[in-house]
């Protein structure tokens, strides 16, 4: 039922557009016959009208609308148009756009947001934003000195001479009387350098003004100028502010370097297209087809017939694995996260304090992604204007964290191993080490294990990872070696591609290839996750989810299902996906259970995992964890000295299952700069109480027996 409301608006839509453009024309009737306009045409006239395709819209998994459209009318200048009938004629379009701009009190609709200058014409001076080296304007305009091929150190006066010759703004007529004013001329002045700033071509129509109304729409009309037209655009609408900003993504116009590859796939020249994550990830699938109609207006302008060309084919509509309220738990939890550590973590380093992390939920028997968070994050709704302080900003919230930042897995990285050595034979479910603290198989190199002493002679698989003892999985590094090692870690994901449909970093995984000398003390320092290793946190989830499938992977994916308009017609469905392992190990049911009970027991002895669980309304019995601690080198240079200082800091990871026998939701997360990955867990805690919600609410609502 829902669907078939969803279709009947936008058909509704598609009406209204077709409605609208006829009262724009209509209302050319009331000029003529209240207004005492007297220009008519000699006869029939024929004009062509673009309406633009319905976007797709964006959902989540279970049908809530996260992305969808407004649709608003924009005046817009043809530059081929324009271009062709001189400048003269140009400018005397450009001031008539002005004036009616004031006449129907639609000033607000036209902004030029990157003009250098203070003060009007022909007394101006640079503004200090166009000599700050981090403003937009002051990118443009050495841009723009660079194209006039003028020096960067150019005066004011020296531009503005340019300028003027340039848009032929001095012009004169028979009787050398000056065409424009000083106050027409600051006004041409300012709207040629805006559309030269934003690269007005024959590939980049401007936008005069945005949102335009009936009045401003049916004056212009009347005005009958060249290169002017309205356009309908469906402007991107954002039901979740400020959550899911790096998943959903941007759109916007087709630039200049794109329209050759724009145009191949038969998009018009003022398209809107997907910029970043999903909106350009599955532009295919969202964009539509744009249509044509040809209006016939008689001799008093009155339109007489109409004619569909070519009718708009609307966009398909996406529908993501996430759930909108796991992600946003997730997003929330991060920041809670974050602020916890930084009031709490003693052991934090002051000059380094903790600013950001990721964290990623996934159901490992599909690879569906549930929640995909990165902090710090922004608002796609003030995006454009938050843009340049957005870039700015130290704690890089552009940053898709989750697929383009990779950490040392740290201890993560022993539930592999443990896997490796089990499947291997090298250890079995009985095997022990006597952990003294300090691993002695080297004469020359004998690292300690930072969790001694663990209570018990000999070390236990299960006490071993409970407690990440970094001598027994030493030992198991030693013992398997890097090549046997290797594979199986590559199996399970490590510095190899995930599927994500939005691009990623691919991580390293340690090993003989990456360094010119291997030796034994590499790999045992392979095998506690410190080496070269690196991954996403999105490769670390999918790694565990491997673990929990069985020893398949498949691909990670946030694309669920994609559905035709108007026909409700499934044109995909991730289902397509789970024949097509990217990998396979063998992973036997008793492996996973041993690497299992060391994860519950894990959770079961921290103070900390258990409080943050208790604190989301989680039974601790029923998840199994794994903290990791990453150490990395940070440096610092004293200015007055030059003397440089090594910090030693610390990521905290955590990865999770949950419920631990039979796992239904995979949890990885990183917090930056935090001293232990106990912390980490907060985040986990916070998503996992989330999802037994939702899946309570879910079973609730399926079984009527509930009240």
């Amino acid at each position: 039922m829902a669907a078939k409301k969803r279709y009947l608006f936008r058909y509704l839509l598609i009406a209204v557009v077709f409605c609208t453009v006829c009262v724009i024309y209509l209302g050319r009737l009331f000029y003529v016959q209240i207004s005492g306009r007297d220009n008519t045409y000699d006869a029939d006239t024929t004009m062509r009208v673009k309406v633009q395709a319905v976007r797709g819209e964006i959902y989540d998994r279970n049908g809530v609308a996260l992305v969808s459209n407004k649709y608003t009318y924009d005046l817009t200048l043809s530059y081929l148009e324009l271009s062709s009938v001189g400048a003269s004629e140009a400018n005397r379009t450009y001031l008539r756009l002005l004036e009616a701009l004031d006449v129907c009190g639609a000033r607000d609709t036209h902004t030029e947001k990157y003009f250098p200058f203070n003060g009007t014409y022909p007394n101006y001076e640079f503004s200090p934003e166009s000599q700050d080296p981090n403003s937009t304007v002051n990118y443009r305009l050495l841009r723009m000195l660079k194209d006039k091929g003028m020096k960067e150190d150019a005066t004011a006066q020296e531009l503005v001479d340019e300028l003027i010759d340039s848009y032929r703004l001095l012009e004169t007529d028979e009787h050398g009387n000056r065409l424009y004013t000083d106050y027409k001329v600051d006004r041409l002045i300012r709207l040629h350098y805006d559309m030269d700033a934003l690269q007005f071509s024959a590939s980049n129509d401007y936008t005069f003004c945005e949102q335009a109304d009936l009045a401003l729409m049916t004056y212009v009309k009347e005005l009958g100028l060249p290169g002017v037209e309205f356009r309908v655009t469906a402007e991107r609408v954002y039901n979740y502010p400020g959550y899911a900003s790096h998943i959903l993504g941007t759109v916007g116009p087709i630039y200049a370097e794109e329209w050759d590859y724009y145009n191949e796939q038969g998009y018009q020249m003022n398209a809107t297209v997907g910029k970043s994550g999903c909106e350009a990830a599955f532009e295919e699938y969202l964009h539509g087809t744009d249509g044509e109609w040809l209006i016939t207006l008689d001799a008093a302008g009155n339109i007489v017939h109409t004619e569909v060309i070519t009718p708009p084919v609307s966009g398909n509509d996406v529908y993501l694995t996430i759930d909108i309220n796991l992600q946003i738990a997730a997003e929330d939890a991060l920041k809670e996260n974050v602020e916890y550590v930084q009031e709490n973590d003693g052991g934090a380093v002051p000059e380094f304090p903790c600013d950001a992390g990721a964290a990623v939920a996934m159901d490992p028997e599909t690879f569906e992604i549930l929640a995909l968070a990165s902090y710090p994050t922004y608002d796609l709704t003030t995006y454009n204007r938050d843009y340049n302080t957005l870039l700015a900003d130290a704690a890089r919230p552009l940053s898709n964290r989750a697929l383009r930042e990779t950490y040392a897995p740290g201890s993560t990285f022993k539930l592999g191993v443990a896997i490796a050595g089990l499947t291997e034979g090298v250890i079995g479910s009985d095997w022990t080490y006597p952990c003294t603290g300090i691993y002695t198989r080297f004469d020359d190199y004998q690292p300690r294990c930072s969790t001694w002493p663990h209570g018990v002679s000999r070390v236990t698989l299960t006490k071993a990872i409970a407690d990440s003892c970094n001598c027994f999985f030493y030992e198991l590094g030693y013992q398997l070696g890097i090549s046997r090692l290797d594979e199986y870690m590559a199996a399970m994901g490590f510095g190899r591609e995930t599927g994500i449909e939005l691009g990623e970093e691919t991580g390293v995984l340690a090993g003989e290839s990456g360094t010119t000398v291997w030796n034994p003390g590499n790999t045992i320092q392979a095998a506690i996750g410190q080496s070269d290793t690196r991954a996403t946190p999105l490769q670390l989830c999918a790694y565990i989810c491997t673990i929990a499938n069985g020893g398949t992977r498949l691909s990670a994916h946030l694309l669920h299902r994609v559905v035709a308009f108007g026909t409700g017609e499934v044109v995909y469905s991730d289902e397509v996906l789970r024949s097509s392992p990217l990998s396979q190990v063998s992973i036997s049911s008793d492996v996973q259970n041993q690497v299992f009970a060391g994860m519950k027991q894990m959770v079961s002895d921290s103070n900390t995992v258990r409080r943050f669980l208790s604190q989301s309304g989680v039974s601790y019995s029923t998840v199994g964890g794994k903290t990791g601690t990453a150490q990395l080198d940070r440096y610092l240079t004293d200015e007055a000295t030059g003397e440089t200082t090594r910090y030693q800091i610390t990521n905290a990871l955590f990865v999770g299952v949950a419920p631990v026998e039979n796992p239904e939701l995979v949890i990885s997360v990183v917090i930056e700069k935090a001293s232990s990955g106990s912390y980490a867990s907060l985040t986990a805690a916070r998503i996992i109480g989330a999802w037994e919600d939702l899946r309570d609410a879910a079973a609730a609502a399926s079984d009527p027996d509930v009240s």
